[in-house]
């Protein structure tokens, strides 16, 4: 016999496929995890308990799934938009500020809105400054802007030179900005085009204009002829055509507006002049007869647009045919390749990254210089396929789910191949997507998280630094189906927050709440938020909690000033009683943690310790600002981490530990070497380090 006592220092391989149980010549064997539940991995090598999911409201609607899409104003003020449909059939917006309801007049803000549920999944937006950009195939691109706090509007956008290809049930179904372009992509008809707007003009889609004045125009001016001051065209003026030339449709004429400032205006009437062999003179007028042509003004000083158009210096208008595009002008694009190339996503980089359901692609100038209708690149890139789920933008990479919706790519350009690539973010870990992914969800702050929804209504969470070589997943269980998810940045807490929509059950009813993810554990127990669908009372010593309805009659768990406290029954009317009075009180539904890692390997004097007969005498576990906890070969078999000392005053909780606990373990001879840490009971717990006493049979 031989004893070792192997160090598991980290968990930085999260939970990896049962199909790896075999391969300990792997690095990231040693790294990983048979179960990952409920746990965040830290980039430095820990991991924590996941905090409490805190009850925010009931949904707009109970009857179909809701959106969820966050708004950042500024820094300091942030929203989540809930956008559902009501028992009518109309679609609503409510707003979500803090960790509350904007509120308009002390009721709930809500907007209606022309989306239903059923429209939900394929409704794609972006932002710029206090505007939405909300596109949908089967709606006309809408405009959502903000206008106050409790004041929202929705209207639909009006473009110059708006696509032919754009019609009734065929309208672009994704959305970014780029190079200071708007691009809208993708129609039923025309899956694999792209359009992008004019720079800097964000409703101005025309594909080749001229700037006023153009090349071309004759050089007329407007004469003063009615004494008013201003050659701006009304009853009354003149202008001169000389010997030789003409005015038509088309001409423009150089004049004032009546606020003074230069204009251009051109013709688009029926009336035509020719000066042979002398010049003559034209008027402007209301009815214009002879040597007279429409007025450009009316007497109340509104422009005829039946006769004219009315230019500013710089202005844009159509390019005569045959004319080539200016370098700002729209730009419109069709990717072309051997596969299917309906477009699925597009996400502005440094280059137009684009996931089509046959490959990636890059859009980008030809060179050096600024995208332009003459400088247009489109470059297949990989065949991986994506989804048309909404892609999470990472660092230098963006995450998207493939076309069948098992993995998660991270798509990156690598200098060593001069290429971008896409690499699976799954290889690992395949079993953890099963279901399918739908929905993904990035928290930056404070540690570097992808969470992603599963069609089963499950969560997983991807922690991701790729400059540590960390890519670590875990499971999110919580006792409900989570529908969608969605985070956005919270000012107050300088954090980034996971919001979510779930259906949990409610006296045998199906009931759909808003949740987000509590804080991480900030070291003081009385704060210490570990249920699901909690609330927080803080107040004068009570031990009665109300206003709990929307759990009535679930049991749940109790921390009463830092204290476990039994778990309970919540009434019909929503209110509990404690078994003693406390100030800061979380009650919600509980949840369990589990952390175990892969098979033990220490080696032995005849080669690997795999398939041979062993057995864990004691386990010490480091710890970090935790509190309670359970050890033992699985999570039928275990025995309890003891945390209060004899110098912890009675019906006072002890203080969060930081340090070594040893526990003996119970559990005789066996093949597997598997050791489990458990945490139940709502309270921190963040594990650091494991280093097992094995016995190993030679």
């Amino acid at each position: 016999m031989s004893i070792a006592t192997p160090a598991i220092t980290n968990f930085t391989a999260g939970e990896i496929s049962p199909r790896l149980e075999g391969r300990t010549d792997l690095s990231k064997y040693f790294n990983g995890c048979r179960t990952l539940r409920n746990f965040h991995v830290h980039p430095h090598g820990g991991a924590s308990r996941r905090p409490g999911f805190r009850f925010v409201a009931e949904s707009l609607s109970q009857d179909k799934p809701v959106l969820l899409i966050p708004f950042e104003y500024n820094a300091e003020q942030t929203y989540m938009l809930e956008f559902a449909e009501d028992p009518s059939g109309q679609g609503l917006m409510r707003v979500f500020s803090g960790h509350g309801m904007v509120l308009s007049d002390g009721t709930p803000y809500i907007l209606d809105i022309p989306y239903t549920a059923n429209e939900f999944d394929k409704l794609r937006y972006a932002q710029s400054d206090n505007k939405l950009i909300l596109v949908h195939p089967d709606h006309p691109p809408r405009e959502m802007t903000r206008v106050d706090h409790a004041e929202w509007t929705i209207e639909a956008m009006e473009f110059l030179g708006r696509p032919e290809a754009w019609s009734e049930g065929d309208y672009p179904s994704d959305v970014c900005f780029f190079e200071q372009r708007l691009v809208l992509a993708s129609t039923r008809s025309r899956p694999a085009t792209l359009w992008l707007s004019r720079t800097g003009d964000f409703r101005d889609f025309r594909l080749k204009t001229r700037e006023v004045p153009m090349s071309g125009w004759r050089d007329l001016e407007i004469g003063d002829g009615n004494s008013d001051g201003v050659r701006d065209g009304k009853a009354g003026d003149t202008i001169t055509i000389q010997a030789g030339s003409g005015f038509e449709a088309r001409d423009a004429l150089k004049g004032q507006h009546p606020d003074g400032s230069t204009r251009y205006y051109r013709y688009k009437g029926e009336r035509n002049f020719t000066a042979i062999t002398a010049k003559i003179s034209v008027g402007f007028a209301a009815e214009p007869s002879g040597n007279q042509i429409e007025a450009i003004w009316n007497g109340e000083g509104e422009l005829n647009g039946a006769a004219w158009d009315c230019f500013e210096v710089g202005d844009r208008t159509d390019a005569p045919a045959g004319e080539e595009p200016l370098g700002d002008d729209a730009v419109e694009v069709t990717l072309s390749g051997r596969q299917a190339n309906g477009i699925e996503f597009i996400v502005p980089r440094r280059v137009l990254w684009i996931g089509t359901a046959g490959g990636e692609w890059t859009l980008s100038a030809s060179s050096s210089d600024p995208l332009t209708p003459d400088n247009v690149k489109a470059s297949q890139e990989g065949t991986s396929g994506a989804s048309s789920t909404r892609p999470e933008s990472v660092g230098f990479a963006t995450l998207y789910i493939q076309r069948a919706g098992r993995k998660i790519r991270e798509m990156s350009y690598r200098f060593e191949s001069d290429a971008y690539v896409s690499r699976d973010l799954t290889l690992l870990s395949e079993h953890i997507s099963e279901g399918g992914l739908t929905q993904l969800a990035f928290v930056q702050e404070p540690d570097s998280v992808l969470y992603c929804v599963r069609g089963d209504g499950g969560m997983v969470a991807l922690t991701y630094v790729p400059d540590q070589e960390v890519a670590a997943w875990s499971r999110i269980v919580t006792d409900g189906v989570v529908e969608k998810a969605a985070s956005v940045y919270n000012d107050a807490d300088k954090r980034d927050e996971l919001w979510i929509s779930v259906v949990r059950m409610v006296n045998g009813e199906p009931r759909r709440f808003i949740e987000y993810l509590e804080a991480p554990f900030d070291g003081d127990i009385k704060n210490a938020f570990f249920v699901d669908s909690g609330l927080t009372y803080r107040g004068e010593p009570t031990d009665t909690v109300t206003g709990l309805s929307h759990l009535a009659g679930r049991t749940v768990s109790v921390l009463a000033d830092g204290a476990v406290q039994a778990d309970r029954t919540v009434a019909a009317d929503g209110s509990l009683t404690l078994d003693r009075p406390a100030s800061a009180i979380h009650v919600g539904l509980p949840y369990r943690s589990v952390l175990q890692p892969m098979r033990l390997d220490a080696g032995s004097q005849r080669g690997t310790a795999q398939t041979k007969k062993k057995r864990i005498t004691k386990v010490a576990a480091r710890f970090y600002e935790t509190l309670g906890g359970l050890i033992g070969p699985d999570e039928a078999r275990l025995e309890p981490v003891y945390f209060r000392s004899p110098s912890t005053p009675m019906g006072q909780a002890p203080e969060p530990f930081s340090g070594d606990k040893i526990v003996n373990f119970p559990k005789g001879w066996d093949r597997d070497g598997l050791l489990t840490i458990v945490q139940e009971q709502p309270l921190p717990m963040s594990v650091l380090m494991i280093v097992p006493q094995l016995v190993i049979n030679e």
